[in-house]
């Protein structure tokens, strides 16, 4: 069930008609921030809207750490192998080394 804040995001978004984007509007802007973005916007000779936005593409293009850690449980539990104890690992890490040794003096 979604929380009350995502029916009212889904709802609003719905108001759209199909190919018409939604807006987006950020209250209480420092003024600091402001300018920062207006002056970045101006040296890459782009409206503030323009540089804003390519902002928030290139935010949006990448994962989150969620969104990564979600998608490796998710591989992880697709191609589950036979666990090994810790025991098990060392071992194998040791023979690793011995076999990399003797390739190394061999």
């Amino acid at each position: 069930m979604p929380s009350k804040n995502q029916a009212l995001a889904q709802r609003k978004h719905a108001q759209y008609p199909e190919g018409m984007s939604p807006n987006l509007l950020v209250r209480n802007v420092p003024a600091e921030v402001h300018a920062t973005l207006v002056r970045r916007a101006e040296g890459e000779g782009k409206s503030l809207q323009e540089y804003v936005m390519s902002l928030l593409k290139e935010s949006a293009s990448k994962p989150t750490m969620a969104e990564v850690m979600a998608e490796i449980e998710a591989n992880l539990a697709a191609h589950a192998g036979p666990s090994m104890s810790t025991e098990e690992i060392v071992a194998a890490i040791h023979e690793g080394r011995e076999e990399r040794t003797r390739r190394l003096l061999g």
